[in-house]
Parts: C-alpha cells; sequence; structure tokens
C-alpha cells in the first residue's frame, strides 16, 4: 500500500498518541489539535479513525516485510535467520511501542469487521511466512522434523506474543531486546535438530 507522505505525518501522530494514552486517545479531534490541522483536513486524508488504525498497522506490515525480506534472502542458516528476524522484531517494537497497544486491542476491532480482518490477514501471514521458513530449515536438516513446523510456528508466536504482553504489562520498563535474547535462546534449543 502506498501513503502519501501527509498520510504519513497523520500516521504517526496517531501512533504518538496512542502511545501517550492508548487507542481511545485516538480521536479526530485529539489529532487535529496535535497536528494543528482541522478536523475536515485531515477527513481530507482519511475517512475515519477505523482508516487511520487500519493504516497505521498497514504502513508497520510494509517497513517489517521490507526489513524480514532482506534476512530472509541473505546466506546464513535458518537458525540465524530466525534469530535475526526476532532481533529486528523487538527492536522495531521498542520503537513503535503505540504499535503493542493497538495490537494488542484487538479484542476491541472484534466488532469491527475493517481492524480485525487486518489483524486476521497480518497474522495468518506471519504465520505462513514462520512455517515456510521452518519447513526450510527441516528440509536443509537444521531444525528438527520430529514436531510439526505448524507447531513449532504456534510455540514461536506464542513465546514471541507472552514476551511482548510482559513487556507491555511492565509498563515498557523491562527490557524487551534482552528478554527476547532469552526466548531465542530457548527456541533454538527447541528446534534444534
Amino acid at each position: 500500500m502506498i501513503f502519501t507522505e501527509r498520510q504519513i505525518d497523520i500516521i504517526n501522530a496517531s501512533k504518538d498518541l496512542i502511545g501517550e494514552k492508548g487507542v481511545q486517545n485516538l480521536t479526530i479531534k485529539n489529532l487535529a489539535k496535535k497536528m494543528s490541522f482541522s478536523e475536515p483536513a485531515l477527513y481530507r486524508h482519511f475517512k475515519d479513525k477505523t482508516q487511520i488504525i487500519k493504516a497505521l498497522l498497514l504502513f508497520h506490515r510494509e517497513k517489517i516485510v521490507f526489513n524480514i525480506k532482506n534476512i530472509l534472502e541473505s546466506d546464513i542458516s535458518t537458525l540465524e535467520k530466525f534469530e535475526k528476524i526476532l532481533e529486528y522484531k523487538f527492536s522495531h517494537i521498542v520503537k513503535n511501542p503505540a504499535l503493542i497497544m493497538v495490537i494488542f486491542s484487538e479484542t476491541s476491532f472484534q466488532y469491527c469487521s475493517v481492524l480485525s480482518k487486518v489483524v486476521a490477514k497480518i497474522m495468518e501471514q506471519r504465520s505462513l511466512s514462520i512455517i515456510l521458513l521452518i519447513k526450510e530449515g527441516q528440509e536443509k536438516k537444521e531444525i528438527r522434523s520430529d514436531i510439526s513446523s505448524e507447531q513449532l510456528a504456534t510455540i514461536m508466536m506464542g513465546g514471541i506474543r507472552k514476551t511482548i504482553l510482559d513487556w507491555k504489562l511492565s509498563g515498557f520498563e523491562a527490557d524487551l531486546k534482552l528478554e527476547g535474547k532469552k526466548l531465542w535462546e530457548t527456541l533454538e534449543l527447541i528446534f534444534k535438530k
């Protein structure tokens, strides 16, 4: 998805508002005030708050996908790819904690089909990518094959989610990069043949 420069400014301001007081702080009125815009000026770029949150999710998904693609195309082992991907993801989250406030608000999206579909699609794509990389590692005999790629992916995604949730619940005080490193060390033991 391609965003205009002004839309990216709105996305970033929205992320700041969410980071300050949560998703409920993101209103068109608050956003217009933060950006010194009129409310009608914002509506020229996004039709409503739902579209802004959707854009925020898609914008960061694209950034993550682009950087992970570079890791996947590198000439390192599958386990090293997973390690680099986790390092990147946790680093990105530390720099953008408001994303977690949006992602962990997915239960409030259950009645908003637009956002629930976006979150579901992102999770589906993420799961599929992990499964495919695990299968690649299994074929290369770098990752154990006595546990299905789907189950290993579930273990990994659950570990990532728990690590991030603990960080959020600590008020973002814990060292997420260190906790991510510890998680990888455990996953590596589980994944190794």
